[in-house]
């Protein structure tokens, strides 16, 4: 297939020493298209679309008739790259490649998970992404300066407002400030499309493929596991409350929970009953019920995607058979929830790397779908208002703080030394005045004297 160069019926991208190595195929093979370095091609009717999941595959090549048709197909797969070309009918019109050769860091996010090259779920941390480059990054521990820092107020959505309700007050102000540096994290790290870099050879015209990159944020897919008899976990609760505020579009999270093989409503009670009636009906959540924990891990084995259980309390005392089955289908059990803003992004975020391979001519049109397509299938519909700064009121300076000034008791003016003279007849501090005896004592009348006068001078007048 493909030799003939004259054969005007199919349209194909030659490249010499893999056209022979082509193979075409008419189903997807039993055990499915595996991400290795085969070549080959599925055949599906015209007007139809192939039935082919791409969430093992580690780089994907779309061709379409337009940048914008190449995008909006390629945003909705899940591999970690993907890499978009749109081809002029015009076939005397040059035409860009596509590919991971002529790809370059940290433009193009290659690389998969550090568990394995299975789809864009969670714990990405490929090369180059932010999720990567911040893994041994924290934010400093407590500190007297937290009080007088500014920091950006986010207004909570109505559902948001409820689920805070569920926390025990006491640590409500606390997280929704947790809340609010999260959303500052995200839009410090909002996803720009990269300059334009070459890649390889055009087809048709002298010259070389440009290359542009969005290194998209994409939300983990969530897995979170109640075990039987436990009530409602705090933990659980932050991470609806972080999904509600994301602004990313997120994906339904997988609450797994035990039961005793009862049916109907008594299952749970208050206030986990009425937490799960508003991850459901507002958030969308998928609450899976399971009698034992063999059934657990017989689901997780049946899993589409990598099972990543967040907020797992005691990963050591869960069965083997359900860690045997997380670990087999590549997922991991994350135990509780980090508390810091930087560990939270990293948690629910991954990245995928969206590319574009272009002509010179077709760098803007390029540029003007990415951040389109980003704004349509990375953010959510409805994204937040415009943060208030808060900056806390300094508290006065009492002295003796750090940086006081010894002289701050004479007004912070300590070039005017005359001022500390003794012209004024006073008494140093160091050396007291010594009264002597009967000193304040009003002096004796004698016999004659006015006894008024000696009152006088005995009332120091």
């Amino acid at each position: 297939l493909g030799n003939d160069p004259a054969d005007v019926g199919l349209d194909i991208l030659l490249k010499a020493g893999k056209t022979k190595n082509l193979e075409v195929k008419t189903e997807i093979p039993a055990d499915g298209f595996r991400e290795w370095w085969e070549k080959q091609v599925l055949a599906v009717p015209h007007g139809s679309a192939p039935n082919l999941r791409t969430n093992q595959s580690l780089g994907h090549c779309i061709y379409a008739p337009s940048i914008r048709r190449a995008l909006a197909a390629g945003v909705k797969e899940d591999a970690s790259c993907i890499y978009c070309v749109g081809v002029s009918e015009d076939t005397s019109a040059p035409s860009a490649r596509a590919g991971t050769a002529g790809c370059k860091l940290p433009e193009s996010v290659f690389g998969g998970m550090k568990t394995h090259t299975f789809a864009v779920a969670g714990d990405h941390d490929g090369v180059g992404s932010v999720q990567t480059l911040l893994s041994t990054v924290r934010r400093r521990g407590p500190n007297w300066r937290d009080q007088e820092e500014a920091y950006a107020e986010y207004e909570l959505t109505e559902t948001a407002e409820d689920l805070l309700g569920f926390l025990p007050p006491r640590e409500q102000a606390d997280f929704k400030k947790t809340i609010n540096s999260v959303l500052e994290v995200f839009r410090a790290f909002e996803p720009e499309v990269s300059s334009p870099y070459s890649g390889q050879s055009l087809v048709g015209a002298e010259g070389r493929s440009q290359l542009l990159t969005l290194a998209a944020l994409r939300p983990a897919r969530k897995n979170l596991l109640i075990p039987r008899g436990v009530g409602l976990p705090d933990d659980i609760i932050r991470v609806a409350l972080l999904a509600e505020m994301s602004p990313l579009k997120e994906l339904p999270v997988h609450l797994h929970l035990l039961s005793a093989g009862q049916a109907g409503k008594l299952r749970v009670a208050d206030p986990l009953k009425s937490f799960l009636r508003v991850v459901e009906h507002r958030l969308g959540w998928k609450v899976c019920w399971h009698d034992d924990y063999d059934k657990l891990a017989a689901t997780v084995r049946e899993s589409e995607y990598p099972p990543y259980f967040f907020c797992t309390k005691d990963k050591h005392v869960l069965p083997l058979n359900l860690l045997t089955a997380v670990a087999e289908n590549c997922g991991y059990v994350y135990e509780g929830l980090p508390t810091d803003a930087l560990s939270l992004f990293r948690w629910l975020t991954a990245t995928q790397a969206w590319t574009v391979a272009c002509t010179e001519g077709q760098v803007q049109e390029a540029q003007a779908e990415l951040q389109k397509l980003w704004k349509e299938a990375g953010l959510r519909a409805e994204s937040h208002e415009a943060p208030e700064v808060v900056k806390p009121v300094g508290r006065p300076d009492v002295g003796g703080g750090f940086g006081a000034s010894p002289f701050d008791g004479l007004g912070g003016d300590d070039k005017d030394w005359g001022e500390l003279s003794d012209d004024d007849g006073g008494s140093s501090d160091d050396e007291p005045e010594v009264k002597k005896a009967g000193e304040d004592k009003p002096k004796a009348t004698d016999a004659s004297g006015d006894k008024a006068t000696a009152a006088k001078v005995a009332g120091g007048d």
